[in-house]
């Protein structure tokens, strides 16, 4: 009897057992979800530097400031996002087209021009640094001639461009087809762009 109890007790355990015994879920693909964000050609196509060229700067006080490019950095910034739990855990990836130009010099009044075009999500905007004051901006902005209300005078010549005006710190001309053409430091010196 003991026995009997016994492989009773045995035959329902492993029943028990069966019945417990987790199923995989069908979660299907699985690989990363991936997005390239690019920059459009139309924003590329105004981009005024080359990252190879010498940028030559003329202040008010008659110093010459030379910026030599150090190149031009083309890649794609990696973003990862979990974007599922549970069983079925998937990844979604999100690669943004950025591109680096960067031109130094030795002056000490004007040495470093920075400048950072990138896309994140399908909105697009501009980074620049120039010695260590950062400032953004959106291609909308700087690229769109309806906002060119400043202007410039380089040798007799008129230029217009949008102003970039950090309040306090700097105030500044760009031209999409020149880059930064006037950069006047506030309490500081004012430069122009040699053309």
């Amino acid at each position: 009897m003991k026995t009997k109890l016994l492989y009773i007790s045995i035959i329902s355990l492993l029943f028990i057992i069966q019945a417990c015994k987790r199923t995989e879920p069908d979660c299907g693909d699985l690989s990363d979800v991936i997005t390239n964000y690019n920059i459009s050609d139309a924003d590329k196509a105004k981009i005024p530097y080359t990252g190879t060229d010498t940028l030559v700067f003329i202040s008010d006080a008659n110093d010459t400031a030379t910026l030599i490019g150090q190149g031009k950095n083309s890649y794609y910034e990696t973003i990862k996002t979990n974007i599922s739990g549970g069983d079925c855990p998937r990844t979604k990836v999100d690669k943004n087209e950025t591109i680096d130009i960067e031109y130094s010099g030795n002056n000490n009044d004007l040495h470093t021009i920075k400048y950072n075009i990138h896309n994140s999500k399908d909105k697009t905007s501009i980074e620049y640094y120039i010695n260590n004051i950062y400032g953004q901006d959106y291609p909308y902005y700087l690229n769109t001639t309806s906002f060119y209300i400043d202007s410039v005078a380089i040798h007799g010549k008129y230029f217009t461009g949008t102003s970039i005006i950090l309040p306090d710190v700097l105030n500044a001309v760009y031209n999409y087809n020149y880059g930064f053409l006037k950069i006047q430091f506030i309490g500081g010196k004012t430069w122009y762009l040699k053309l």
